[in-house]
């Protein structure tokens, strides 16, 4: 795999999971900048579903255009037909972590890892309508 040195142009995706008191589980899909280090674009859901992880990705086309590449590890959501073919459409390049291989993905998978510390491991949320206030 090519390391990717430059990081102009590329935009990282994933998607992690925040338990509810009910032991339910919510979805939270974030597009990121590892270049400006900034969130792009951000959805919850209570499924996780490749209309949830595309819907999030176009979010983030509409409000900063269009990148260079797009990475994503290799869930079913980024490698379903709808995933791939709105890059292609769009004629963005997809690149995939390794399977067992997270730090290939280790800036938005840290991103993740710090809301987490420092948000939502302090809260108990009820609904999916509370952690979209927190968050």
């Amino acid at each position: 795999m090519k390391k990717l040195d430059d990081l102009s142009g590329v935009l990282a995706t994933d998607i992690t999971y925040i338990q509810l008191m009910n032991r339910e589980w919510v979805y939270l899909a974030t597009v990121y900048d590892p270049e400006k280090r900034r969130v792009v674009s951000y959805g919850l859901s209570p499924e996780m579903t490749k209309e949830f992880a595309t819907s999030v990705v176009v979010k983030a086309l509409r409000a900063n255009g269009k990148p260079k590449m797009i990475h994503s590890d290799m869930g079913s959501q980024y490698t379903s037909s709808l995933f791939e073919e709105t890059l292609q459409n769009s004629g963005i390049n997809h690149s995939y972590s390794r399977k067992g291989h997270p730090y290939d993905n280790a800036r938005i998978e840290s991103f993740h890892s710090l809301i987490k510390r420092e948000m939502i491991y302090h809260e108990e949320y009820r609904t999916i309508d509370d952690v979209r206030v927190s968050v």
